[in-house]
């Protein structure tokens, strides 16, 4: 059968508050092939990486062989495995209310097709909360990682979307009905960090979250979250066309997403140190579920780390996992763009169901899951 094998990584380093240019740190953001310079923002953090089912169209912003870039690797596949050179990853660091910089984890693309392989890494640093206490019940601690804003007061009905900067790379071709690449700006990625904005909700600012022991409702629950964040672009960008499936949480892909966080913590695989996917992991739990093809794009957090006050809230999850998506579809220069390609499903059969589960490791590593 077809397989199609992408990954994506990202890292991040540690930064002390000061805003600066991009640089190259140790979030590392993995995609797909495509070739894009990186872009000088101001102080921000990043840190993606993205395994990608297919290979992307190659932009200018950085420099990318075909078959393996970046830092780490975009690993692309199809029954031949070819490879590009590392690449360089991005740091930023930025000064947000109560922010103090720290180390992040890098994040990795893996995309497997049926002859060509491709891993691409590329890394960000994080930006820490500092320890502000307060006696508002409602007063919500961000623990933003990527750089892209939080309120800080928790209302009852708060919901998140992805609005799309102007000037953005990807667009949709109502005649080849296909989603297209084109240059990124400067400006396009930096507008995106002034629209797009987590909103918490009161009942997830009150709702524990064991990162070493997610149980199924929590993991299907932020499953979900990060789909509908996705899909809904995905919409956006082509007027509701159904140029692809949507993702969707299945059952499978939950269990799937799991064992790959629970071989990660087998094998004590922290990317920034490993400098990529586990991808022999990746490859067990792909043959024992007989998919046809996958795609992974993993994210360092601040989730295990000392910056939040008390226990990690539902709301402290959602927040990692959306500045992480926002990383990877709208800053992922640094990755040429693969995260943002493979969550688009650039790469994917576009007939074929895109089953889609998110995962948590004991590093707090955050595993976005694609299968077919």
């Amino acid at each position: 059968m077809r397989k199609l094998k992408a990954f994506s990584l990202l890292l991040v380093m540690t930064v002390m508050l000061f805003a600066g240019s991009i640089s190259e740190t140790h979030l590392a953001a993995n995609a797909q092939t495509t070739k894009q310079t990186r872009h000088k923002k101001k102080p921000a953090k990043k840190a993606k990486k993205s395994k990608k089912a297919k290979k992307t169209s190659k932009a200018k912003h950085k420099k990318t062989t075909k078959k393996k870039k970046a830092v780490k690797k975009h690993a692309k596949k199809t029954t031949k495995a070819k490879k590009k050179h590392p690449k360089k990853t991005r740091k930023v660091t930025k000064a947000k209310k109560k922010v103090a910089t720290k180390k992040k984890a890098p994040k990795k693309v893996v995309n497997k097709k049926t002859n060509a392989k491709k891993v691409i890494v590329s890394t960000t640093s994080p930006v820490a909360t500092s320890n502000k206490k307060t006696t508002d019940s409602n007063y919500y601690q961000s623990v933003d990682g990527f750089n892209y804003p939080s309120d800080d007061h928790a209302t009852p009905n708060a919901s998140d979307t992805l609005n799309i900067p102007a000037g953005y790379l990807f667009s949709f071709n109502a005649n080849t009905k296909k989603m297209v690449q084109g240059t990124a700006s400067d400006e396009s990625i930096d507008q995106s960090r002034q629209i797009n904005t987590f909103h918490p909700s009161t009942a997830d600012i009150n709702a524990k979250v064991n990162i070493n022991n997610i149980s199924n409702d929590q993991q299907r629950q932020l499953s979900q979250y990060a789909a509908n964040l996705v899909n809904d672009l995905r919409h956006k960008l082509a007027n509701n066309y159904p140029y692809t499936q949507d993702l969707t949480v299945t059952e499978r892909a939950l269990k799937a997403a799991t064992d790959v966080a629970i071989g990660y913590n087998n094998d004590n695989w922290d990317f920034t140190k490993k400098g990529g996917h586990d991808v022999s992991v990746l490859d067990d739990v792909f043959a024992a579920n007989s998919f046809s093809a996958y795609g992974e794009n993993i994210a360092g957090s601040l989730l295990t780390n000392s910056y939040i006050n008390g226990p990690v809230t539902m709301a402290n999850v959602k927040e990692s996992i959306y500045g992480a998506i926002c990383a990877m579809m709208f800053d992922d220069a640094s990755s040429d763009w693969g995260h943002a390609a493979n969550f688009l499903g650039i790469g994917f059969d576009s007939s074929a169901k895109q089953e889609f589960g998110v995962s948590i490791d004991k590093m707090g590593q955050i595993h976005f899951e694609i299968y077919q």
